[in-house]
């Protein structure tokens, strides 16, 4: 098997490209003078090697322009995820394509040829169209105004087959007795088999934590994020969505994940965790999975908070 389902609730998180083409156009000056042919030469007559070329012109004392020749050299490169200058991640783009499709450049990629490009949805209604792309709360990192914020995201090509969500800032409110009854974030939109082990609904910290889901079945529009304010507290998020290419098996989970890691070692923790000080959320069935790694038979275990409650009895 190429991963271990682990069916574990609270703590054990893990951390796991398209085509761009750009022409770089550079001049080979080839100067082709016009020598006059001298009295007596004959002008079919080879050249020696290191000569100049004969033109077979008649002297005239005027030489002819120099001739240019273009070389066309046409570099391709993958739009893969790029660390830009300014921290994040973006995807590597021409310029031109980079500001085509909204983007902000923030440093150099493919040797030079391209731009981290920046892409950012931070508007309630907007769509997330490319790969790494920043969801944030409006005004982030103030906090986000009361009220509904829905935001689709599509998927970047038809080869996607799966999104992680990384929630980088994501911070509302907490549940209480483990439900979700005041602010909600919720992941909709997605394939029958995620819809399975997804939880309905999050609450409280996420930050550092992350979501995979299926989406192999969409079509557009595809996914949506739909986050409810009901509080008066703090609350912000920021979220980056990554598009993983379904002939991509390194960086794609096995079905039915909902977090996957892809390292040797890493930690499995629970929704709202908090180290451990979090209070669990309610109704959640989903599994932590764990990639085979070459060399390795076993995976251990050390737990560093982990409680499921008494329960009740009769």
């Amino acid at each position: 098997d190429l991963a271990t389902p682990v069916q574990l609730l609270p703590v054990i998180s893990y951390t796991p490209k398209m085509l761009g083409l750009i022409v770089a156009v550079s001049c080979l000056l080839l100067p082709l003078s016009a020598q006059p042919t001298a009295p007596g030469v004959d002008s079919a007559a080879p050249n020696t090697p290191g000569s100049p070329v004969s033109s077979g012109i008649s002297p005239s004392g005027e030489d002819r322009d120099a001739k240019f020749l273009s070389v066309f050299q046409i570099v391709k490169f993958k739009n893969g995820a790029c660390p830009a200058s300014d921290g994040n991640m973006g995807t590597c783009f021409t310029e031109a394509e980079c500001s085509s499709k909204g983007g902000t450049a923030s440093g150099s990629c493919a040797s030079g040829f391209g731009v981290c490009c920046i892409f950012t949805v931070a508007e309630c209604g907007g769509t997330v169209t490319e790969d790494n792309t920043y969801i944030t709360s409006p005004g982030y990192p103030a906090p986000a105004p009361a009220g509904m914020c829905m935001v689709s995201i599509n998927k970047c090509d038809a080869n996607i087959c799966q999104f992680r969500i990384e929630f980088e800032d994501v911070e509302v409110a907490i549940p209480l007795m483990g439900d979700c009854n005041n602010d909600t974030i919720m992941v909709t939109g997605f394939d029958a088999l995620s819809a399975k082990v997804v939880p309905m609904s999050l609450c409280g910290t996420l930050s550092g934590q992350h979501m995979i889901v299926s989406v192999k079945e969409q079509t557009q529009p595809g996914a949506k994020l739909t986050v409810n304010i009901d509080t008066s507290i703090a609350q912000k998020w920021r979220m980056r969505v990554k598009q993983i290419p379904c002939d991509e098996p390194a960086l794609l989970a096995p079905p039915g994940c909902v977090t996957y890691n892809t390292e040797q070692a890493g930690n499995i923790v629970s929704y709202n965790n908090q180290g451990g000080s979090g209070e669990m959320i309610n109704n959640q069935k989903f599994s932590h999975c764990i990639r085979y790694q070459d060399g390795f038979c076993d995976v251990a275990f050390t737990s560093n908070n982990f409680d499921l409650g008494t329960g009740e009895i009769g």
